[in-house]
C-alpha cells in the first residue's frame, strides 16, 4: 500500500514496485513521493471489439487454422494492461583493434569455377570504428511475456500520460519495478553489447577497444495491450494485441484436422525419402550398385545422400510432431 504525495489517495502496490502511478490522479512518482515528469503513453486506437476482430482475421490466415474459427470463436475474457517501458536514446562510438581472418585460394577446379582444391586461412590485424544511435526499450516489469517485452513500440506517437484515457477502457496501469538510474545502466550495457556485435561482424578477435557511450533522453512510457482469451471447441486460447496499432503480438490457435492429416502424410513421405537417401549414401542393400547400373553415378545422387537424407528426415520428423501434437499452435510476429 502506498499514498500519493499529490492527491493523498491510498493505492495498492506490489513487491519490487519503485516508480508508482497513482490510479486516481495519474501522477508518476517514486516511493519517496518525488514526481517523475518524463512520463508518456501511446494512445489506444483499437477498442476491445476492434482488437478481437483484428485477432480473428489474423489467426484465420495462419497455417492450419480451422476455416470456421472466426465464426465460432467465443471471447470469454479480455483485459487491457498498460505495460511500462523505459526508452533510452544512446549515442555510441567504438574504436577497435583486433585480428580478422583472411584466406588465399589455390588450384581452382577446372570443372567448377570458384571452387579451389586448397584454401589457406591466416590472421591479419584490422582496426576501425562504429558510430551509432540506439533506441533501447527496457520493460519496466519483471513478470512479462517475452513477446510483449520485444514487440515494437511506436515512440514517435507518444504523448503525456493521461490516466483518464486509461480509465476509458478500464485499463490496468502497472507500476515500474525499475528506477530511471537502473534503466540507464541497462541501456548503457545493451548499447555496448550492440556495438560489440557490430565489431565482431568485421573481425574475429577484439584485442583492444575504446567506447564512448552517452545515454541521452530517457523516459517512461506506458503501452496498452489487450490480453484476450477465446474459446474454440472445448479449449481456450490466449492472445495479446497492441491497443495502439492492432499488431498481433502473439496468439495461440487450434489447427484443423485436415491440416494434421496432411502434415502427417507429408511428414511420412519426407521421412521415407530421407531414409532411402541414407541407404544410398551408405550402400545399404546394394542400392549404390543398382543406381550405377541405371546410369546414376555417385556424383548425381550418392555424394549428397547423407546430407540430403539427414535434412529430409529431420524435417519429416518435425512435421510429424507438429501435425500429431495435441498442443495448440502459438504464433508470434
Amino acid at each position: 500500500m502506498a499514498r500519493c504525495n499529490f492527491c493523498d489517495a491510498d493505492f495498492n502496490t506490489g513487491p519490487g514496485d519503485v516508480l508508482l502511478v497513482c490510479p486516481y490522479c495519474g501522477t508518476a512518482q517514486t516511493t519517496d513521493g518525488v514526481k517523475f515528469k518524463d512520463h508518456y503513453m501511446i494512445r489506444v486506437h483499437f477498442d476491445q471489439g476492434e482488437a478481437q476482430t483484428t485477432l480473428l482475421d489474423w489467426v484465420s490466415k495462419q497455417l492450419g487454422a480451422p476455416e470456421d474459427l472466426p465464426a465460432t470463436a467465443n471471447f470469454v475474457q479480455y483485459e487491457q494492461i498498460w505495460y511500462p517501458f523505459w526508452i533510452s536514446r544512446v549515442d555510441a562510438h567504438t574504436e577497435y583493434q583486433g585480428m580478422g581472418r583472411d584466406a588465399t585460394f589455390h588450384d581452382e577446379w577446372p570443372q567448377r569455377r570458384g571452387a579451389y582444391k586448397r584454401i589457406n586461412f591466416f590472421w591479419k590485424p584490422e582496426s576501425g570504428q562504429f558510430t551509432r544511435r540506439h533506441e533501447i526499450n527496457i520493460a519496466g516489469v519483471k513478470e512479462i511475456d517475452e513477446d510483449i517485452r520485444n514487440f515494437p513500440i511506436p515512440t514517435r506517437a507518444k504523448e503525456f500520460f493521461s490516466h483518464a484515457h486509461a480509465e476509458e477502457f478500464d485499463g490496468k496501469v502497472l507500476h515500474s519495478n525499475m528506477t530511471e538510474e537502473q534503466a540507464k545502466a541497462q541501456a548503457r550495457q545493451i548499447a555496448i553489447d550492440r556495438q560489440t556485435k557490430l565489431v565482431l561482424q568485421e573481425i574475429s578477435k577484439i584485442e583492444s577497444r575504446k567506447d564512448d557511450i552517452n545515454v541521452g533522453e530517457t523516459f517512461l512510457i506506458h503501452v496498452p495491450v489487450w490480453e484476450l482469451t477465446y474459446r474454440y471447441g472445448n479449449k481456450k486460447y490466449k492472445a495479446s494485441v497492441s491497443a495502439p496499432t492492432g499488431y498481433v503480438i502473439e496468439s495461440q490457435y487450434p489447427r484443423s484436422m485436415s491440416f494434421r492429416a496432411g502434415g502427417i502424410g507429408v511428414g511420412l513421405i519426407m521421412l521415407l525419402l530421407g531414409i532411402v537417401l541414407f541407404m544410398i549414401a551408405f550402400d545399404v542393400l546394394g542400392l549404390r550398385a543398382m543406381l550405377s547400373g541405371l546410369g546414376l553415378g555417385p556424383d548425381s545422387l550418392v555424394g549428397g545422400g547423407a546430407i540430403s537424407g539427414g535434412l529430409l528426415s529431420i524435417l519429416g520428423l518435425i512435421l510429424l510432431y507438429k501435425a500429431a501434437s495435441r498442443k495448440e499452435a502459438k504464433e508470434s510476429v
